[in-house]
């Protein structure tokens, strides 16, 4: 059995940090409501589809949702997206860990669903393109693995509004300035 010399320094004293100077389990529910953060608070939301309301309306916000098309035309991974996402608002108090992963595949299937309106090939995943190409015929492999939406992961309502949002550039001609017709003096 090997000796604990005492008379030389432990781990914790070499790199100067006492082991016992941490929050006690618990404390963190008893600082008052206005220093907690958000998280530590009841959610505002408990079910899915009010959240996927808040979120189809925050991520339409005419900057939001230029901002999404451009990051969809320049192949930004779906599952990354979906995951910033979820990971803001669960930080910011709009609902509980348990909730945000029930929400990765409607929310998914919520920016797949926009990607498509806008004539954008999503990419789910990053590497997604390398592993069809190993494969000998990409079109069928593309056909194969090309679905419909699941209408049952994303409410019909919502649905039906993806359908009536504006085009990526029906947006960006909006943002130009329209110049008026100078006079030409002869």
């Amino acid at each position: 059995m090997a000796e604990i010399n005492k008379t030389e320094p432990n781990e914790f004293e070499k790199i100067g940090m006492n082991p016992f100077s941490s929050p006690i389990p618990g404390e963190s529910l008893t600082v008052p409501k206005e220093t907690r953060h958000a998280w530590e608070s009841p959610a505002r939301y408990t079910e899915v589809e009010p959240v996927l309301k808040e979120l189809f309306l925050q991520l339409t916000a005419r900057e939001t949702y230029i901002e999404l098309l451009n990051m969809l035309n320049n192949e930004t991974p779906i599952d990354e997206l979906a995951q910033v996402i979820l990971y803001k608002g669960m930080t910011s108090g709009l609902f509980n860990p348990d909730l945000m992963l029930m929400l990765i595949e409607p929310t998914m299937y919520l920016l797949i669903a926009i990607a498509e309106e806008n004539d954008i090939e999503p990419n789910i995943y990053d590497g997604q393109d390398e592993e069809l190409a190993d494969y000998d015929n990409v079109k069928s492999q593309i056909n194969k693995k090309k679905q419909d939406i699941r209408k049952d992961s994303v409410p019909a309502s919502i649905l039906q509004r993806v359908k009536t949002l504006p085009k990526l550039e029906e947006m960006e001609q909006q943002q130009q300035p329209i110049e008026e017709p100078t006079e030409e003096v002869a």
